[in-house]
């Protein structure tokens, strides 16, 4: 991971900086990225505060991924979450559950392996073109943060300031990073690709080390040198 230096990382941020309109606005089609997502979104506010309402039964699952054991729980209009635990303890599972309890009280909730272990299957694989039903719950700020994050494609980077200009709501940097950190689908919806405009990594709550082995993973798929960054500069 040494080759991945913020002078590498802004200029990738850079090369991205064509990345401007929503998939969404029918201004343009849909990317081949998004092609295979199905997307519910739930605003939630004081009218709809975050409750189980909707969801039906909720089954999750763990399986391995290229960055670690995930967790995956998924309702009745699609998935709702994506986690990566730092170990597979039982104690790791134990705790995990215990938030998923508290985050859906009064939701039934049932492990099913084979699902979890088939989804994550899908969303992981090179070669899936599986579709996939995310089902996003959060302020009207949030989903669209979040819609914005979807139209970044895989290898490409942006700054949290580029990422509130793309959600038309420039200047807002900071509120912004709190919608990201809030994402509660990891990979899916990419936050790994929003860094700082000096090419720092920022925050994940996952773990800086998995944001740098999901930007690395990425850029190795997409044949990007890490070692050419000779010339990038700071704007």
């Amino acid at each position: 991971m040494s080759d991945l230096d913020p002078r590498t990382l802004v200029r990738l941020m850079k090369e991205s900086e064509h990345l401007s309109e929503d998939p969404y606005s029918g201004k343009t089609s849909r990317p081949l990225w998004l092609r295979r997502l199905s997307i519910h979104e739930e605003v939630l506010g004081r009218n709809n505060p975050a409750a189980g309402g909707g969801i039906g039964e909720i089954r999750y699952g763990y399986s391995d991924s290229p960055f670690g054991l995930c967790r995956i729980e998924v309702g009745a209009q699609g998935i709702l979450s994506l986690d990566f635990l730092d170990s597979p303890k039982v104690l790791d599972q134990a705790a995990a559950h215990a938030l998923m309890l508290r985050r859906w009280p009064g939701v039934r909730c049932t492990q099913d392996r084979a699902l979890a272990e088939t989804l994550l299957g899908d969303i992981f694989a090179r070669d899936s073109r599986a579709p996939l039903s995310l089902h996003l719950r959060g302020s009207q700020f949030h989903l669209k943060v979040w819609r914005s994050l979807l139209t970044v494609p895989e290898s490409c980077l942006v700054s949290y300031a580029r990422l509130a200009r793309m959600a038309d709501s420039p200047g807002a940097s900071r509120a912004v990073g709190g919608a990201v950190a809030s994402n509660p689908i990891g990979y899916l919806i990419p936050c790994h690709r929003v860094l700082r405009t000096d090419g720092h990594l920022g925050g994940f709550k996952w773990g800086l080390e998995r944001k740098k082995a999901m930007i690395a993973y990425e850029a190795a798929l997409s044949d990007i040198d890490f070692r050419t960054a000779e010339g990038a500069r700071d704007r």
